[in-house]
């Protein structure tokens, strides 16, 4: 019995040594890559496995980097390295869930790049991936995203080509209730961020009446956005996220 205690304590030890070496190797190539040769570290279990995770966040750049690693069978292993403003920790029904955040360039734009990523075993899944209007950017608007969103989302069909998407649930002219100019609206001085095409079956995350006007708050694919770059967030950089923004319900239906 003794000898099997000692064995095991020995096991432990090894363990221990080998992911401390590896755990210096790692953070020594993190501050070849770092502004300042300085970062962040946050040690967590992340998959609610009973052994401790890491996220690193250093400057790479313009924006931040964050690297999450998963102690999986001893070793330390990369399941997630992408650029990013800030991150947030979320834990929902027991479950981390990791909110990253990016501007869409320079530290300064309209519009902001949202992923959120749950962590099982071996591996990051990607839960949300969409693009939201930057709050900081505009000035005197209210309801960028809802307060609530619906447990149970549904579709609807737009009925019209060329459907307005807002940052806002309003159809409000926006003189001096902007930053500045909004470079990337659809029309200037406007809160028109994209059109979508007629018959694209697009999701519904909440809802609002907003002056006797039902809005909807929704997520749209790329593929069922129209018309010309400028009038397309997520078609220059964003490319592989959805839209986020409010509709009126008046020309649609639901599926």
């Amino acid at each position: 019995m003794r000898a099997l205690l000692t064995l095991f304590c020995f096991t432990i030890l090894i363990q221990g040594f080998g992911q401390s070496s590896q755990i210096n190797k790692i953070e020594s190539e993190i501050k070849k890559n770092a502004n300042d040769r300085t970062f962040e570290k946050q040690i967590i279990d992340l998959n609610n496995d009973g052994k401790n995770d890491i996220i690193y966040l250093y400057g790479c750049g313009e924006p931040n980097c964050i690297t999450v690693f998963l102690n999986m069978d001893g070793q330390y292993k990369e399941q997630l390295h992408e650029q990013c403003n800030s991150y947030v920790l979320w834990n929902i029904d027991n479950k981390k869930m990791l909110y990253v955040r990016l501007t869409h360039c320079c530290g300064e734009s309209p519009y902001l790049s949202n992923r959120v990523f749950e962590f099982n075993e071996s591996s990051a899944i990607i839960k949300e991936n969409y693009v939201l209007t930057n709050s900081s950017y505009t000035e005197n608007t209210h309801l960028l995203e809802p307060f609530i969103y619906f447990t149970n989302t549904f579709f609807v069909k737009v009925t019209i080509d060329n459907y307005n998407l807002r940052f806002s649930p309003s159809i409000d002219k926006l003189e001096g209730k902007v930053k500045e100019t909004f470079t990337y609206a659809c029309e200037d001085g406007t809160n028109i961020i994209a059109k979508i095409k007629i018959a694209s079956k697009i999701k519904v995350l909440s809802e609002i009446i907003e002056k006797d006007r039902k809005w909807l708050f929704v997520e749209v694919e790329n593929n069922t956005i129209a018309g010309k770059e400028e009038c397309n967030p997520i078609s220059f950089e964003f490319k592989n996220q959805k839209l986020r923004g409010w509709i009126s319900d008046k020309y649609v239906t639901r599926e």
